[in-house]
């Protein structure tokens, strides 16, 4: 019985130190978002994975910029000769090419300078290699941009949900503890009043007790110490400094609308987004694939200008050449295997976007009818406590009376502690699955 006593006395003491202890930070669930939305390693890699996605656009425009090279060589062969050449390119997205050059050779020793400047302007009007195919590489990159901001902001909804679940279980702790807290107690008290009466059976029966509901309240204060250094894990906290919770939660039953709720989530759920944004890459890539198929086309403008050989000028005969080329593999076997595959791919889209519908459709069914269930378990559980509540009061009066044993007393008092454990239970499920179901419909 010392003991029992010295552990109650040392718990209180701790409770109370903890609760003047200013320095620790005492945080509601909508703190540990806000820190967590900041500080979570978990979410920090998803927004790296965003940042690098954003550099590979970069690295795609990159492609379009003009693109300038130049060289200079001299020739220790006789005649020696000194050559120099300027060359200016560009791709435009739309799949035009320009393409600028100068080049010069001098004769040493002599006024003969060779000089020419040609400018051409090409564009593929058929095959591969067309105005598609050309910037794909860069829409494909702006749309995963796109995806990688959608996985982002899943992340940061299920690092919400995390940091919602683990509050919630610390709760389930608490509160599970001041049950136990008071079941032990009702312990001791009926320890003392079995005592003062002198039966041997009822003084066991009460001892017995005791220890049992001291390792209850151990376990659940182990249980809220492991919760909390879960929580601190999540959010980014370090786990050796402390953190306490206040431990406030709102139990409300929320109306469900299933077909408003999975509107909602056709339209904003990351997977079905993505989906929608990979569907317009496999179909820009399909386009792609079958122009593969078809004959090389190639239409340019040439206009060259020469030199007159005296000295560095442009003043010698110039030409303009319009020219269509024509290339054609007989067969392509490769190209049509790549064709059927990008069909493929198509076909598999569609057939996973109608998949994800009908798995969140029939999650939201599901969610609905266990939300209405756990609704109903805590009405039942509220008016089962009351009765119990009611009951303990009725065998308390019998017992004190001397009507009834000890043990019917002790039995009554551990279904109605049971029976709040349960009711906690039941409100915490529901608020789980609550936030679940928001996760789920993309809230």
């Amino acid at each position: 019985m010392k003991k029992s006593r010295v552990f109650i006395s040392i718990l209180a003491f701790v409770v109370t130190l903890n609760a003047q202890d200013s320095d620790i930070p005492t945080w509601s669930l909508q703190q540990c978002i806000d820190y967590a939305l900041k500080n979570s390693p978990s979410l920090e890699r998803q927004k790296i994975s965003t940042r690098s996605q954003k550099l590979q656009t970069v690295i795609e425009k990159a492609r379009f910029d003009w693109a300038v090279s130049a060289s200079d060589s001299y020739t220790f062969a006789k005649p020696e000769s000194n050559a120099a050449n300027v060359t200016l390119n560009k791709e435009f997205q739309n799949g035009f090419n320009v393409r600028a050059g100068l080049n010069a050779n001098h004769v040493n020793n002599s006024d003969f300078t060779d000089t020419a400047l040609a400018i051409q302007i090409s564009k593929k009007i058929l095959g591969g290699g067309s105005a598609l195919e050309t910037k794909y590489n860069l829409e494909a990159s702006l749309i995963d941009e796109l995806i990688q901001l959608n996985n982002l902001k899943r992340a940061e909804r299920r690092l919400v949900l995390d940091v919602t679940l683990a509050y919630y279980t610390i709760i389930r702790a608490q509160q599970s503890l001041t049950v136990k807290e008071r079941a032990l107690e009702n312990a001791k008290r009926n320890l003392l009043l079995t005592r003062e009466r002198e039966k041997p059976l009822d003084i066991l029966t009460a001892e017995l007790r005791i220890p049992n509901n001291e390792l209850q309240v151990n376990s659940a204060i182990r249980s809220i110490a492991n919760g909390i250094d879960t929580l601190k894990e999540i959010i980014g906290y370090d786990v050796d400094k402390q953190l306490n919770i206040t431990g406030q939660f709102d139990y409300q039953v929320k109306d469900v609308n299933p077909q408003d709720d999975l509107e909602f989530a056709e339209e904003n759920l990351e997977s079905i987004l993505n989906n929608k944004l990979e569907k317009t890459k496999l179909k820009w890539l399909l386009e792609i694939r079958d122009s593969n198929t078809m004959p090389d086309v190639v239409l340019s403008a040439t206009h060259r200008q020469r030199g007159d050989g005296d000295n560095y000028n442009l003043n010698g005969d110039d030409d303009q050449i319009l020219a269509l080329s024509f290339n054609w593999t007989i067969g392509r076997r490769a190209d049509l295997a790549r064709l059927q595959i990008a069909h493929n791919n198509v076909q598999r889209n569609n057939s996973e976007s109608y998949s994800l519908r009908q798995e969140i459709t029939a999650n939201i069914g599901n969610y609905k009818r266990r939300l209405d269930e756990y609704a109903r378990a805590v009405e039942l559980q509220e008016r089962q406590c009351e009765l119990l509540k009611r009951q303990e009061e009725l065998y308390k009066d019998r017992w004190e009376n001397g009507e009834i044993d000890i043990l019917e007393l002790v039995r009554t008092q551990t279904d109605l502690e049971n029976s709040y454990v349960d009711l906690i239970g039941s409100k915490i499920n529901y608020l789980e699955l609550l936030a679940n179901y928001q996760f789920l419909i993309g809230k």
